[in-house]
């Protein structure tokens, strides 16, 4: 069995990549999403595609090189949610039949440099052509549409396709579309299930099957749920 995590807000208790490079070179979450969000109204580039000029702009001006030991600078020290990395130690201890993957708009060098990587098959996000030693232009740019196909060819992979979903927001909502129509499983996590609108927004459209509070520690409604699936019967607890 296949579960797929996206990262930010999910994993995470950000909403958005916290890349200690960017805080180095004088930005703060904001003050680089009002970046972007000004940049966007001056092209006809998607979000994602100005988010990533925006950045390698930035750092250009800033005189940091664009290499992967600055972009995943502060990987090591990143928080997740609460029972996060103790949730992924039992279940590679206590089942060897799912397999954990992350599929994130966010860069993928920097998720394999954070701790919950040793846990995951595999990470697909957004990746640079490399030159000397210098990210240089995009190779791949990671979208809530590319999400779907990042999916499809993790279950093509493993020719599998029994699949679960867990996503915290609207981004998600292609992947979650996807899932649930191959009869995959949705999950939506957040801080406060209950004040969620963007949860609200995805269940009028009913493609969320569960949703819980993004607490994995062990006893909790999100760690029972996966410990308990009918799928791994098969778990010696």
């Amino acid at each position: 069995m296949i579960l797929i995590y996206d990262f930010d807000g999910t994993l995470t208790p950000y909403s958005m990549p916290q890349y200690d490079i960017l805080v180095k070179a004088g930005y703060d979450e904001e003050k680089f999403m009002s970046l972007v969000k000004k940049n966007v109204l001056l092209t006809n580039k998607s979000l994602y595609e100005v988010y990533y000029d925006t950045y390698r702009d930035i750092l250009s001006k800033s005189n940091i090189n664009f290499n992967r030991s600055n972009v995943c600078l502060g990987a090591k020290e990143v928080v997740f949610n609460e029972g996060v990395l103790e949730y992924f130690s039992f279940l590679q201890k206590n089942n060897s039949y799912l397999k954990h993957y992350v599929v994130t708009c966010g860069i993928k060098d920097y998720v394999e440099e954070t701790k919950i990587f040793p846990y995951l098959e595999g990470v697909y996000g957004t990746t640079f052509n490399e030159k000397n030693g210098l990210f240089e232009n995009l190779d791949f740019l990671m979208s809530d549409d590319n999400k779907v196909l990042a999916i499809k060819e993790i279950l093509r992979k493993n020719k599998e396709d029994k699949v679960i979903y867990f996503g915290d927001g609207l981004t998600d909502e292609k992947a979650f579309s996807f899932v649930k129509s191959i009869g995959g499983i949705t999950v939506f996590v957040s801080k406060d299930k209950n004040a969620d609108d963007n949860l609200k927004k995805l269940q009028a459209k009913k493609i969320i099957d569960y949703s819980f509070d993004c607490d994995f520690s062990k006893g909790k409604e999100l760690f029972e749920f996966v410990k308990n699936l009918q799928w791994m019967k098969k778990m010696t607890l």
